[in-house]
């Protein structure tokens, strides 16, 4: 299986930016534990933020505090929410779980619906960022929630026409209402392996300020020393200034849909809980392989994981070493070896004559199934069901420093089924296909005459009188090396490389349609062509949707860059003005200072100048004649 994405935590920060936010919050108050920092730089930067609190806040299993109906701790819990919002400068606000009943503590129960409000709001809201907690938290309802999203961005990956068919996948990272739509996991009760830190020192107050409005849970649990503790943890491997951080998974729209939910969870780090399905109905897994000991010890990995449990493996060596399998492998093995390679057509047939099983499956050694798709499949046979098929991720690896490096992930084959369409190309990988033994011996042996299309060819044999069922799930992965030698001879491909590299492609495929040609008469290929266009034409006309919706997101963008712009001119401006008044203000300071300093100079002249006349009247004072004057205006009093 693909392994896990443990990495090293990341030793810098990053800035996440966005222009519509949508946070899923399973409780109120996870908003702020898991993402408030973020929540507050996104703000500032201009976003326009929606919070959904999923649950109606009523207490759960633990129920409301003594004295309190769970009605009344919810309308509590909801104001405090509305509260919290206000501080952390969301816009808008959806209490979901008040609106729709969904019960705090009881959200998994409730999958179906919940995925159905996701929907809504992905539709509605159009994102391009979504806050959700990871699926490794303890808490059931934050698993559900992620669950939901996964639901949610599977269904709107698969378009349909008007009267209800099915267009092909896309291969972008499409999801309903936006189509570059990044997942950031938060993390509130159980530490993840993130790849993103965010630095949240400058708003760890308003993380604070807005988990302080939360007074009902601050009453029951230390949610404000969870609030520092975990961003405090999370700052430990950037550098100072960084004291708080907030820690993130980041995912795609096309993550989700090209994982299956249990192949998501390990591919973050963490370990599906699977329940074991026992079940009469035994399920034959032909896996063909030559010479390719390593993709097939994954290919085998991939499968001792399914949560079916009643599996016999038929493992046909087409000629090269005889394989190993590992010790303790938890199903049995039939082993079929051939002395010299005969191809696909035999190897296959081999494997089929040798299986017991009630159905049967088939798993080339560089491909894998999920742990789910034994289960999803077997459930979807009977009732006059006799094949069934998933999608399968279309993964492609080069050589890289520490081994194989995954470069690209598509899901180009997501079909319902269409006989017609079959009849012209082949869209369903074989090992996303799971039948019934009666339905393979109605359809008859493989074709020896072909060493490549064997699978399109037995198909469409099937398909005469049999029903086929598509799950649009992901189940399945069907792996490209590049370099065209990965681990043997046989090239990037089960049994003998790429099939389009052969000279002979086309004069095989030709040989297909020929050996079919009876099946596809005037009416039915009328159809296959009306369909296929009328497809293509939707498909033109949702490219060019997806074009006009970027065009308005980078209108939109631009016009707040020139927002932006102008706000800077502006302030530029004003900037001027002020330094102008600055630069008066201090010329007219200097003029005051300098006319200070004059003045100054002015009282300290005078003040000298009245020393010495003071001095001129205490000297007149000290004279005869002064006394003399004196005596004599003495006398003139006296004589009045």
């Amino acid at each position: 299986m693909t392994s896990p994405r443990r990495p090293q935590p990341p030793t810098v920060t990053e800035s996440p930016v966005a222009h519509r936010v949508l946070v899923l919050a399973p409780h109120y108050d996870d908003e702020v534990l898991g993402c408030g920092g973020l929540i507050l730089q996104l703000a500032a930067g201009g976003a326009r933020i929606v919070c959904a609190f999923v649950s109606d806040g009523s207490g759960g299993v633990e129920g409301p505090p003594e004295g309190s109906t769970r009605e009344q701790y919810s309308r509590r819990r909801r104001k405090e929410a509305d509260e919290a919002a206000a501080a952390l400068g969301i816009d808008s606000v959806v209490h979901l779980g008040h609106r729709h009943g969904l019960q705090d503590g009881a959200l998994a129960s409730s999958l179906d619906e919940l995925t159905g409000h996701i929907e809504t709001l992905l539709q509605e809201h159009r994102p391009d960022l979504l806050l959700v907690p990871s699926p490794l938290e303890v808490t059931p309802d934050h698993r559900a929630t992620f669950r939901a999203l996964h639901e949610a961005l599977i269904n709107g990956r698969q378009g349909r026409t008007e009267g209800g068919e099915p267009l092909p996948s896309q291969d972008d990272d499409s999801s309903p209402g936006d189509l570059t739509l990044r997942v950031l996991c938060y993390e509130v009760n159980h530490p993840f392996y993130p790849d993103l830190l965010v630095d949240v020192t400058a708003e760890l107050d308003g993380v604070v300020d807005a988990m302080s409005h939360y007074r009902s849970q601050l009453e029951r649990h230390d949610y404000m020393g969870s609030c520092r503790g975990l961003r405090r943890y999370r700052s430990l491997t950037v550098p100072d200034p960084c004291r708080y951080a907030e820690g993130y998974c980041q995912l795609t729209a096309n993550d989700f849909t090209t994982r299956s939910p249990a192949q998501l969870i390990a591919y973050l780090g963490g370990a599906p809980s699977l329940v074991e399905v026992a079940s009469p109905r035994r399920v034959s897994i032909v896996v063909r392989t030559y010479n390719r000991p390593r993709r097939l010890a994954e290919a085998l990995d991939s499968l001792a994981l399914s949560s079916y449990r009643n599996v016999e493996v038929v493992l046909v060596n087409d000629g090269g070493r005889r394989p190993e399998v590992a010790e303790g492998f938890p199903f049995e093995v039939h082993r079929v070896d051939f002395a010299e390679n005969r191809g696909r057509s035999a190897a296959a047939q081999a494997g089929v004559e040798a299986a017991t099983g009630d159905c049967v499956g088939f798993l080339d050694d560089d491909d894998l199934l999920a742990p789910e798709h034994l289960e999803s499949l077997t459930a979807m046979l009977g009732d006059g069901v006799d094949v069934a098929y998933s999608d399968a991720a279309v993964v492609c690896y080069e050589p890289g420093t520490n081994g194989w490096k995954e470069s690209s992930r598509r899901l180009p084959y997501s079909r319902d089924f269409d006989r017609a369409i079959l009849l012209l190309d082949n869209y369903i990988p074989f090992h996303t296909v799971l039948m019934t033994r009666e339905a393979l011996e109605r359809a008859g042996s493989f074709d020896p005459e072909l060493p490549i299309f064997e699978d399109w060819d037995l198909l469409i044999r099937l398909s005469r009188s049999s029903n086929f069922v598509h799950l649009a799930r992901t189940t399945c992965e069907y792996r490209h090396f590049l370099d065209g030698a990965a681990d043997g001879p046989s090239g990037g491909h089960a049994l003998g490389g790429a099939a389009s590299a052969r000279p002979d492609f086309e004069t095989l495929k030709a040989k297909v349609l020929s050996k079919h040609a009876t099946d596809l008469g005037p009416e039915a290929l009328a159809r296959a062509v009306t369909r296929m266009r009328r497809q293509a034409v939707l498909a033109g006309e949702a490219a060019r949707a997806r074009i006009r919706e970027r065009q308005r997101d980078l209108a939109e963008r631009n016009a707040e860059i020139e927002r932006l712009r102008a706000r800077e001119r502006e302030l530029e401006s004003s900037h001027s003005r002020r330094g102008a008044e600055i630069e008066r203000l201090q010329a007219r300071e200097r003029d005051l200072e300098s006319s200070h300093v004059e003045r100054g100079a002015e009282i300290e002249r005078l003040q000298v100048r009245e020393r010495d006349l003071q001095a001129e009247v205490d000297a007149m004072k000290a004279t005869r004649a002064w006394r003399l004057h004196e005596r004599l205006q003495s006398l003139r009093g006296s004589d009045g």
